[in-house]
């Protein structure tokens, strides 16, 4: 007979399948089980006989648990636990009751096999010693894990901190004003160079909205205007005239933005204001400058031209071939450079803050031949074949016809200049929802990506100026895209090198209706004659 004869075992538990799986496993060799559903049954039967062990269930209620435990310790009743799974808290609970040993209810095969060791008192002690060992070893490994976590995170606190002080410090010392508002439209961020140009400190201004800042001034009604318009837009740009208590009048570019976050909700709006007053003034100069240059090559122009003309007409007296020849190519030096001074002084009505448009509406297919009439014969001189496709009669825009007269002329010089001889040059008008919608293509070298932006500023030539093959001052597709966006529409180019290059516009219809007749407009090929 084995150490375990006549020995008696409770089992306290839910009377659960896996109390009952252990109350079998225990069964047999003289050995005596029992099993009780409830703490306080369990109580009165160690009270009342000798019990030699009894297993508890960790997860029946703790104050039941200690009292079994107590009720059993009085009596020198040996204590075993049973919970689900091992961890930090059941072991510390099982050590705290003197319990001698922690068993895994998921693991009934081996919750018999350790009581029965249990109840023979002898190697099998070692065993649970071996078992507290590794209980304390698994409590140990969790204890290192949980510091190594604890340094963790402070370390990335402390990267936190570190990235915060440094974008702070950049804020801080940036050129530019810097607002930030929160989803409630809240002041939460503003540096210096705002509070300066705002008039405000950011003390008086964290937390309010923008709506109630106390600032007054053109400058932040435009950004209190700038934020209510976001509700519509993601971004507005625009340029500020701003009084200065300190300074001199101030020319202030206002950047307003929404900003998301990386789920792409919103989370704020971020203002930042640029002080471009030195660009802007010394813009306004350059313009003066050359208008009054225009102006003064303008009187004695006048005269070159006017005696050219006589001359070449015999008003002064007959000329030889070669004199004659001589006179027709300074009159047209002069026409040229009345056209180049044509444009320096348009350049400087264009970026006035007085231009005005003389608005109208007109017929799209007469505009089109008395705008292009004048460009055939250029083309024809170089055999190119210019071609018109697309337009018909009735369809009627509104704008300024000189404005736009001047910005398509441009725009076709431009695809002209740049076609190889024998090329093609195509203007194509065709119905768009919005309004008429203006293609011009030709087939001429292309335009590198990389100054597709840059082929609209003023001045700017894709070739060299020292070495450059074609002529002109840079000025065209400035003064086209300025009329263009002047008529809230957008002037666009695509283009690959050797593939040509395409330009488009739309201009709005006179009669709104016109977008019900899309897709109906002929496609009639046309010449200028």
């Amino acid at each position: 007979m084995n150490a375990s004869t006549g020995k008696r075992v409770l089992i306290v538990g839910h009377g659960r399948d896996r109390d009952r799986e252990l109350h079998s496993g225990l069964v047999g060799d003289g050995l005596r089980c029992e099993s009780s559903d409830g703490c306080a049954a369990a109580r009165d039967l160690l009270a009342a006989e000798a019990i030699d062990l009894v297993v508890v269930d960790l997860d029946l209620p703790e104050h039941d648990v200690e009292s079994v435990a107590e009720t059993a310790a009085g009596r020198g009743t040996v204590l075993v636990c049973r919970s689900e799974g091992f961890d930090e808290s059941s072991a510390r609970q099982a050590m705290r009751l003197g319990a001698r040993e922690l068993l895994d209810s998921e693991r009934p095969a081996q919750c018999v096999e350790r009581v029965r060791a249990v109840l023979g008192f002898g190697s099998e002690q070692r065993d649970v010693a071996r078992e507290l060992q590794r209980v304390r070893s698994q409590y140990s490994a969790l204890e290192r894990r949980f510091l190594e976590q604890m340094l963790a995170v402070e370390e990335s606190q402390e990267t936190f901190y570190l990235d915060l002080s440094r974008m702070m410090t950049i804020i801080s010392n940036i050129m530019d004003g810097i607002l930030f508002a929160d989803c409630d439209g809240n002041i939460t961020l503003m540096n210096p160079v705002a509070e300066d140009l705002l008039g405000i400190k950011s003390f008086m201004a964290i937390g309010r909205p923008v709506t109630e800042l106390p600032a007054v001034g053109d400058l932040i009604d435009a950004i209190r205007e700038d934020f209510e318009s976001l509700s519509t837009r993601n971004e507005i740009t625009r340029t500020v005239e701003a009084h200065h208590s300190e300074q001199d009048l101030l020319y202030i570019k206002v950047h307003t933005s929404r900003v998301t976050d990386y789920r792409d909700c919103s989370a704020g709006i971020l203002c930042v204001l640029q002080d471009v007053t030195a660009e802007y003034k010394t813009d306004q100069l350059k313009n003066q400058y050359l208008s009054i240059v225009a102006h003064e090559l303008r009187t004695p122009l006048t005269g070159i031209k006017t005696f050219s003309t006589m001359m070449s007409k015999g008003s002064l007296g007959d000329l030889t071939e070669q004199q004659q020849r001589v006179v027709e190519s300074i009159r047209e030096q002069s026409l040229r450079l009345e056209q180049q001074i044509d444009k320096l002084i348009n350049l400087g009505n264009l970026e006035s803050e007085e231009y005005q448009q003389d608005v109208e509406t007109f017929d799209i297919s007469d505009f089109i031949v008395y705008t292009l009439a004048p460009l055939e014969p250029v083309a024809e001189d170089r055999g190119i074949e210019f071609s018109i496709r697309g337009f018909d009669q009735g369809i009627e825009v509104e704008g300024d016809r000189a404005d736009l007269r001047r910005a398509l002329q441009a725009i076709v010089e431009n695809a002209i200049k740049f076609t190889p001889d024998g090329g093609t040059v195509e203007v194509e008008v065709t119905r768009a929802d919005d309004g008429a919608l203006f293609s011009i293509r030709d087939s001429g070298a292309g335009i590198d990506p990389r100054y597709q932006r840059r082929i609209f500023e003023k001045f700017f030539q894709v070739e060299d100026p020292l070495t450059r093959h074609h002529g002109g001052a840079g000025l065209g597709l400035f003064f086209a895209r300025g009329i263009v966006e002047a008529h809230g529409s957008e002037l666009s180019v695509e283009s690959e090198l050797g593939q040509g290059a395409h330009f488009s516009f739309v201009l709005p219809y006179a009669d709104r209706e016109e977008s019900e007749h899309v897709g109906v407009a002929n496609s009639v090929t046309s010449g200028l004659r």
